[in-house]
């Protein structure tokens, strides 16, 4: 790694933009990953609202490039996603598919796909979770690697998934109140 790039890295994490966007990662898998007993309604409007702040605080990621020719493996298992998946999809209760467009600008693409608020948080807890393990192990290829795993991701995966989530849980949420 070049002196120039390694203080473009440290002042890419220690500014508000990502020091933001990092709380909100933290915020929404310790919500995820705890058994909480809210209502229904109460528990979507939670998860709205991290979504949100999600999304918000995604859009302002920068983009690194990769100087480490170093690729890690998803750090979280199977066993370990499912533990966190089962008992979210008894919380989502019957609040959970929904009908979207994947790409509701593209003329071609009008036929509407059911979506999963359970497959939703999954792919995005997973794949946050996975780049913010990698971040924490602090070393300069696993805090590169991480920094493009969460922009690469807003773009082209879980930023999707927050968008649609979000859409859905509007609806959900004014049908339950």
């Amino acid at each position: 790694m070049t002196q120039t790039s390694k203080i473009s890295v440290d002042k890419l994490i220690t500014g508000d933009s990502f020091t933001n966007f990092i709380k909100s990662v933290r915020d929404f898998c310790d919500f995820i990953e705890i058994d909480t007993n809210e209502g229904s309604t109460l528990f979507l409007k939670f998860v709205q609202t991290h979504l949100q702040t999600l999304y918000l605080t995604g859009q302002k990621l920068q983009s690194v490039d990769l100087l480490h020719n170093k690729e890690f493996n998803d750090l979280l298992t199977k066993e370990d996603l499912q533990k966190i998946l089962n008992p979210l999809s008894d919380k989502l209760n019957n609040n959970r598919f929904y009908w979207h467009v994947f790409d509701p600008t593209n003329e071609d693409d009008t036929e509407p796909v059911c979506g999963d608020l359970l497959d939703d948080l999954g792919d995005i807890y997973k794949d946050l979770k996975n780049a913010l393990v990698l971040f924490d192990k602090g070393g300069p290829a696993e805090i590169e690697h991480a920094i493009w795993d969460f922009e690469w991701g807003f773009n082209n995966h879980w930023g999707d998934h927050c968008i649609n989530a979000t859409y859905a849980l509007h609806y959900f949420i004014q049908r339950s109140t």
